[in-house]
Protein backbone atom coordinates (compact mmCIF):
# COMPACT_ATOMS: atom_id res chain seq x y z
CA UNK A 1 0.00 0.00 0.00
CA UNK A 2 1.07 3.34 -0.73
CA UNK A 3 1.31 6.25 2.00
CA UNK A 4 -1.16 7.55 -0.11
CA UNK A 5 -3.52 4.60 0.18
CA UNK A 6 -2.86 4.22 3.58
CA UNK A 7 -4.82 7.38 4.60
CA UNK A 8 -7.84 7.97 4.16
CA UNK A 9 -9.83 11.71 3.68
CA UNK A 10 -11.27 10.89 6.98
CA UNK A 11 -8.33 10.32 9.01
CA UNK A 12 -8.89 6.62 9.42
CA UNK A 13 -5.88 4.02 7.93
CA UNK A 14 -7.36 2.33 5.27
CA UNK A 15 -5.45 -0.68 5.69
CA UNK A 16 -7.41 -1.07 9.12
CA UNK A 17 -10.30 -1.82 6.87
CA UNK A 18 -11.56 -5.35 6.21
CA UNK A 19 -12.35 -4.35 2.52
CA UNK A 20 -8.92 -3.07 1.72
CA UNK A 21 -7.20 -6.28 3.25
CA UNK A 22 -9.92 -8.37 1.55
CA UNK A 23 -8.84 -6.91 -1.69
CA UNK A 24 -5.09 -6.65 -1.17
CA UNK A 25 -5.56 -10.47 -0.62
CA UNK A 26 -6.76 -10.51 -3.53
CA UNK A 27 -10.94 -11.16 -3.04
CA UNK A 28 -13.01 -8.61 -1.93
CA UNK A 29 -16.37 -8.85 0.72
CA UNK A 30 -19.89 -9.70 -0.37
CA UNK A 31 -22.25 -7.45 0.46
CA UNK A 32 -25.30 -8.46 -1.57
CA UNK A 33 -26.28 -12.03 -2.74
CA UNK A 34 -23.53 -12.82 -6.11
CA UNK A 35 -22.14 -9.38 -5.26
CA UNK A 36 -18.88 -8.43 -4.15
CA UNK A 37 -16.69 -5.02 -3.41
CA UNK A 38 -13.52 -4.36 -3.74
CA UNK A 39 -11.41 -1.56 -2.95
CA UNK A 40 -7.79 0.02 -2.85
CA UNK A 41 -7.97 3.06 -0.70
CA UNK A 42 -10.55 6.23 -0.45
CA UNK A 43 -7.72 8.05 -3.05
CA UNK A 44 -8.12 5.33 -5.55
CA UNK A 45 -10.24 4.53 -8.55
CA UNK A 46 -11.29 1.51 -6.57
CA UNK A 47 -13.70 2.08 -3.92
CA UNK A 48 -15.84 -0.15 -1.50
CA UNK A 49 -19.33 0.08 -2.71
CA UNK A 50 -19.99 1.99 0.96
CA UNK A 51 -17.00 4.41 0.65
CA UNK A 52 -17.58 5.52 -2.96
CA UNK A 53 -19.90 7.99 -2.59
CA UNK A 54 -18.86 9.15 1.64
CA UNK A 55 -19.37 12.76 1.80
CA UNK A 56 -16.11 13.42 3.89
CA UNK A 57 -14.26 12.03 0.70
CA UNK A 58 -16.12 14.11 -1.58
CA UNK A 59 -15.82 17.45 0.73
CA UNK A 60 -11.95 17.37 0.99
CA UNK A 61 -11.82 16.81 -2.44
CA UNK A 62 -13.77 19.71 -3.25
CA UNK A 63 -11.04 21.95 -0.70
CA UNK A 64 -8.20 21.10 -2.47
CA UNK A 65 -7.26 18.80 1.51
CA UNK A 66 -5.81 15.44 1.85
CA UNK A 67 -7.52 14.47 5.10
CA UNK A 68 -10.01 16.78 7.01
CA UNK A 69 -7.43 18.00 9.63
CA UNK A 70 -5.77 19.98 7.17
CA UNK A 71 -9.58 21.95 6.31
CA UNK A 72 -9.40 25.06 7.78
CA UNK A 73 -13.35 24.15 8.74
CA UNK A 74 -12.14 21.01 11.01
CA UNK A 75 -14.28 19.78 12.72
CA UNK A 76 -17.12 20.68 10.77
CA UNK A 77 -20.82 18.90 10.80
CA UNK A 78 -19.82 16.03 9.06
CA UNK A 79 -16.38 15.60 10.72
CA UNK A 80 -18.62 15.33 13.97
CA UNK A 81 -21.26 13.75 12.62
CA UNK A 82 -18.61 10.87 11.36
CA UNK A 83 -16.56 10.92 14.69
CA UNK A 84 -19.64 10.26 16.71
CA UNK A 85 -21.64 7.57 14.55
CA UNK A 86 -22.21 5.14 17.39
CA UNK A 87 -22.20 2.52 14.13
CA UNK A 88 -18.94 2.53 13.14
CA UNK A 89 -17.16 2.89 17.02
CA UNK A 90 -13.28 2.73 15.27
CA UNK A 91 -13.84 6.27 13.87
CA UNK A 92 -13.78 7.95 17.87
CA UNK A 93 -9.77 6.83 17.40
CA UNK A 94 -9.75 9.88 14.07
CA UNK A 95 -8.69 12.81 16.28
CA UNK A 96 -5.77 10.79 18.24
CA UNK A 97 -4.49 9.06 14.98
CA UNK A 98 -4.64 12.67 13.24
CA UNK A 99 -2.46 14.24 16.47
CA UNK A 100 -0.15 11.43 16.00
CA UNK A 101 0.31 12.07 12.44
CA UNK A 102 1.15 15.95 12.68
CA UNK A 103 3.38 14.40 15.39
CA UNK A 104 5.95 11.84 13.16
CA UNK A 105 4.80 12.70 9.50
CA UNK A 106 2.85 10.30 6.84
CA UNK A 107 5.48 7.98 6.90
CA UNK A 108 6.34 6.95 10.02
CA UNK A 109 2.48 7.21 11.18
CA UNK A 110 1.90 5.20 7.99
CA UNK A 111 4.23 2.29 9.36
CA UNK A 112 3.10 2.60 12.84
CA UNK A 113 -0.55 1.92 11.84
CA UNK A 114 0.21 -1.03 9.67
CA UNK A 115 1.98 -3.03 12.74
CA UNK A 116 -1.52 -1.85 14.81
CA UNK A 117 -3.26 -3.82 12.28
CA UNK A 118 -1.29 -6.78 12.73
CA UNK A 119 -1.57 -9.65 15.74
CA UNK A 120 1.38 -9.57 17.93
CA UNK A 121 1.00 -13.09 18.32
CA UNK A 122 0.55 -14.97 15.10
CA UNK A 123 1.09 -12.05 12.62
CA UNK A 124 -2.37 -12.79 10.98
CA UNK A 125 -4.12 -8.77 9.57
CA UNK A 126 -6.78 -8.16 11.97
CA UNK A 127 -9.55 -5.34 10.66
CA UNK A 128 -11.61 -2.13 12.82
CA UNK A 129 -14.25 -4.89 14.28
CA UNK A 130 -12.33 -7.38 15.54
CA UNK A 131 -12.32 -8.21 19.04
CA UNK A 132 -10.49 -11.21 18.38
CA UNK A 133 -7.88 -12.02 15.96
CA UNK A 134 -9.52 -14.28 13.06
CA UNK A 135 -5.87 -16.11 13.00
CA UNK A 136 -4.97 -17.26 16.31
CA UNK A 137 -8.58 -16.18 18.32
CA UNK A 138 -6.27 -13.67 20.85
CA UNK A 139 -7.63 -10.23 21.53
CA UNK A 140 -6.38 -7.75 20.01
CA UNK A 141 -4.56 -4.35 21.06
CA UNK A 142 -5.83 -1.37 19.17
CA UNK A 143 -3.35 0.63 20.85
Amino acid sequence: MSLDEALGYCGLYCGGCGVFQATAAGGGIEYESGSVTTCRGCNSSELSIWCSDCEIKICARERGVRYCLQCADFPCEKSRRFLDDASYPYHKDVPEMMARLSQIGLEKWSAEQSRRWICAGCGHEYDWFSQLCPGCGAAVGKG
